[in-house]
């Protein structure tokens, strides 16, 4: 039977009100106060551990359903994916030699046009200036028949060496400065390690 999440929050809720009601206002000045509190401590890190546990309880159904679900569009998915990159690849390349044809193009047309001027400054014959050959534009946005496809330019990037990134691209990574600091280094270049006092408590 599915569980009820508010039934189960409001259970845990009414198991803990002694201990939230201690929770507020709470002042450490004696050696008894001390040991109230270290105990309180240990309830509340026992009761958030269950809570926890609990939610984690409910919530798990609904990842594994939603890992399903992921699961099966999967496969239709990838091919769609696969298709998309194809058709990108052709349609690009297709249209880059366009761009490359209309510009070899008018290239050549520009070149006779400057053969023809030598000619004519050596022989005094006027000459008209040629039109350039009525090559089809490359449009950056094309219509087709269920909308419209833009081409435009874009940066492929790759990391080749990731120590000749400069820094201010990087992103420190806290995990592995704590690792680090664990293991006895805390001399660490553009990092501040500065010692406080934790809590542990165990039941």
């Amino acid at each position: 039977m599915q569980q009820d999440p508010t039934y189960e929050l409001t259970t845990l809720e009414e198991s803990s009100q002694p201990l939230l009601r201690w929770l507020h206002d709470l002042k450490v000045t004696s050696p008894e106060e001390q040991k109230n509190a270290e105990d309180l401590l240990i309830s509340a890190r026992q009761a958030w551990k269950e809570a926890d546990e609990k939610r984690k309880q409910l919530t798990r159904p609904l990842d594994d359903a939603k890992q399903r679900i992921i699961e099966l569009f999967k496969p239709y998915m990838n091919r769609l994916e696969t298709g998309i990159n194809i058709l990108n690849r052709e349609l690009t390349t297709y249209h880059q030699s366009l761009i490359a044809l209309r510009q070899e193009e008018e290239r050549r047309a520009m070149e006779a046009q400057a053969a023809r001027r030598r000619e004519a400054e050596e022989t005094g014959e006027v000459v008209e200036p040629a039109e350039l050959p009525r090559v089809p534009n490359v449009v950056k946005t094309s219509r087709a028949h269920l909308g419209t496809v833009t081409y435009r330019e874009d940066w492929d990037v790759q990391v080749v060496d990731a120590a000749k990134v400069p820094r201010d691209l990087c992103e420190p990574s806290i995990p592995r400065i704590r690792a680090r600091v664990r293991s006895g280094v805390t001399d660490i270049p553009g990092v501040l390690v500065t010692k406080k006092p934790v809590t542990v408590a165990r039941r």
